[in-house]
């Protein structure tokens, strides 16, 4: 299921372009998009079963002014969490962890002592975040490396400002995210593979998978070419360039950087049972009660979207009908989504450089591809 043996060549790389007219409408749509959100600049790839479609617009930096293009690496932030959910449920299937084991029987002694009732917080809490345990300040750790750019911030400094501020709640008593949650896990990792995090993410995914663009963020160079994430994050006018810093702070949470291209990859290899079995997916897929919230998409519907194991999964009522799973991420300057729409067979990987304009990114880009995809647009009808 998950040998560290290449996969067959993928079947969607024999795709061609879509037809001259979905082409025009899409690049319209980001087109118009990119002005209406205000942003620097945008990358996408769209995989249907007829099609594949990559494009860039706007600029990946202003300053120097570089345009943007397709291929371009860039922070995916929150995007990592499903690979470290596909590499616990891999471990799970293999027998080396069960997702209801109290996580103190793998984390270490002064961590365990650290978090009150670790024998009945799980490892299935800290995937869907119903564990109780608070987030870091990551802003502040962000700028701390900001302005010493020679300097690693440790994971475990966030870790334990968490840790030491105590517990929200009981273990499923509640839902938070909580980026502590998948450092946690990152430790598990460590403790039942027999490798690091770092390595079993790139022996079990990148390299079966062929995902040569795509690794976890251990320099404080981002490889080239990338989307520089830049950011007015002091609202002064001025814009900050967030790309060259280290990401050990957010260690499993937050520190692959990869591109449209290889996402699209991952997520096909995910839903399509390369990586883990049809039932662990399933568990992803299953969402947390405490998680579940009503949510209206304006054009494209109303419905329901809650968490599950690293995974957000959105179901969609009239006109569209839609259930959309994945997941988001956010860093200065930088916002990816990144989706599987069931009903169509379709992936879809957006990455903009900006944060503090994601929800514009939202509503001028996704939503008009999603309505386009769906045939509920007038761009696609």
């Amino acid at each position: 299921m998950h040998s560290s043996e290449p996969v067959p060549e993928d079947t969607d790389k024999l795709l061609t372009a879509p037809p001259p007219s979905v082409d025009t409408s899409l690049q319209r749509i980001v087109s118009d998009g990119v002005s209406n959100a205000e942003i620097p600049g945008t990358v996408i790839e769209i995989v249907t079963p007829d099609w594949r479609w990559s494009h860039a617009a706007g600029y990946a930096s202003i300053s120097p002014v570089i345009p943007a293009e397709t291929g371009m690496h860039f922070f995916i932030a929150s995007v990592t969490k499903p690979f470290v959910s596909v590499a616990i449920l891999q471990l799970a299937e293999e027998g080396k962890l069960a997702l209801d084991d109290p996580i103190d029987s793998y984390l270490p002694v002064d961590i365990v002592k650290a978090i009150p009732k670790s024998d009945e917080i799980t490892i299935r809490q800290l995937l869907d975040h119903t564990s109780g345990i608070a987030d870091y300040d990551e802003i502040s750790l962000i700028l701390e490396a900001y302005e010493n750019p020679g300097y690693i911030v440790s994971y475990e400094q966030g870790m334990w400002d968490s840790l030491h501020a105590g517990p929200l709640y009981d273990p499923e008593m509640g839902y938070t995210y909580s980026n502590v949650n998948y450092i946690l896990l990152t430790l598990i990792i460590d403790r039942v593979s027999g490798t690091t995090y770092e390595e079993y993410i790139k022996e079990h995914i990148l390299d079966p998978l062929g995902m040569k663009n795509t690794s976890v963020h251990r320099t404080n160079r981002l490889p080239q070419p990338y989307m520089h994430a830049i950011e007015d994050l002091e609202g002064d006018g001025g814009l900050m360039d967030f790309s060259n810093l280290y990401k050990q702070y957010d260690r499993g949470s937050g520190d692959i950087v990869s591109t449209t291209a290889d996402l699209n990859v991952f997520h096909k290899a995910l839903v399509s049972g390369m990586l883990i079995s049809p039932s662990s997916r399933g568990g992803m897929m299953t969402i947390s009660p405490q998680s579940e919230k009503s949510v209206d998409m304006g054009p494209l519907g109303s419905g329901s979207q809650g968490y599950g194991l690293g995974y957000i999964i959105t179901s969609l009522d009239e006109p569209a009908n839609l259930t959309l799973s994945g997941h988001t991420g956010g860093y200065p300057g930088a916002s990816t989504f990144w989706y599987y729409l069931a009903e169509e067979d379709t992936y879809l990987t957006l990455h903009a450089n900006s944060a503090m304009r994601a929800a514009a990114v939202h509503e001028e880009i996704l939503l008009p591809l999603l309505l386009f995809l769906t045939d509920n647009g007038p761009a696609g009808s």
